[in-house]
């Protein structure tokens, strides 16, 4: 027994003897000084005076650790012989010869709980990596690069293909235009004046399990003169595993060369 416990021990051991300091250092033939600092936990005393103060007290500090190390053991025994017993128990659980319909009820309550664990769990993890992949699809449909290509290029066909067949767009004036092939023949007219995008940039997009809303600022210019910058909305829609753009609406902010877009 270490300091401060030794010194609370002495204290307890004497006081519930009913001996003051005084009485109890005549017994042990040391003077009340040591006693105050030993009961303080201000000094460790020697192992002979440690003997000699709870021999004045009738303390056998050895009886005292029997007595916690039969405690340990019997603690010990309650414990190996509850597991014993939840052994036996359970490997009668599975002896289905004997009240066969009681213990499977009793199986079937943890078993039917893990599974729908599992399963919960794995939906949840399913529906987040079905989620990430419609989001995956969207960045690749919604590529400005792949835009900008297949307008450039003439591929007029191809980049309707972007398009659902009842998409709506509305160009920078009243009209809107519906379905693709009106849509196509936009672009074509577009694309034979002379138009070539230089830049498609996205600044803000939501996207959620079926539709998404993206917002990109553009500019052009014709015979590789700048021409005019601007912005455009667009809404795009999840059908049959495929992204489509369903709706967009585009606005001219700045005019850079009047001469040119006469």
């Amino acid at each position: 027994m270490k300091q401060p416990e030794l010194g609370k021990k002495i204290a307890e051991l004497r006081k519930a003897k009913g001996l003051t300091q005084e009485e109890l250092v005549e017994k042990c033939n040391i003077n009340v000084r040591t006693l105050q600092r030993i009961e303080n936990g201000e000094a460790t005393p020697r192992s002979y005076t440690i003997k000699i103060i709870f021999a004045a007290l009738d303390y056998n500090i050895y009886d005292s650790a029997k007595s916690l190390t039969s405690r340990f053991i019997r603690i010990e025994r309650t414990i190996s012989k509850w597991l014993e017993q939840l052994y036996k128990y359970v490997i009668d659980l599975f002896n289905l010869k004997t009240d066969t319909m009681k213990k499977i009820a009793i199986l079937s309550v943890p078993f039917l709980t893990i599974c729908t664990v599992l399963v919960f769990s794995f939906s949840s993890y399913a529906k987040a990596q079905n989620r990430q992949a419609i989001i995956n699809k969207f960045e690749n449909a919604s590529s400005n690069s792949k835009f900008i290509r297949l307008f450039n290029s003439g591929q007029i066909d191809s980049l309707g293909m972007l398009y659902l067949d009842n998409a709506c767009i509305m160009p920078d004036n009243p009209s809107s235009l519906i379905g693709r092939e009106k849509i196509n023949d936009y672009y074509r007219q577009v694309f034979n004046v002379g138009f070539r995008f230089t830049n498609i940039k996205s600044t803000f997009k939501v996207v959620n399990d079926s539709i998404a809303v993206e917002r990109e600022v553009w500019a052009i210019n014709v015979n590789s003169v700048p021409i005019s910058t601007g912005t455009s909305l667009t809404q795009w829609r999840y059908l049959k595993g495929q992204w489509w753009i369903e709706n967009s609406m585009t606005k001219t902010d700045k005019v850079i060369n009047q001469e040119a877009n006469k």
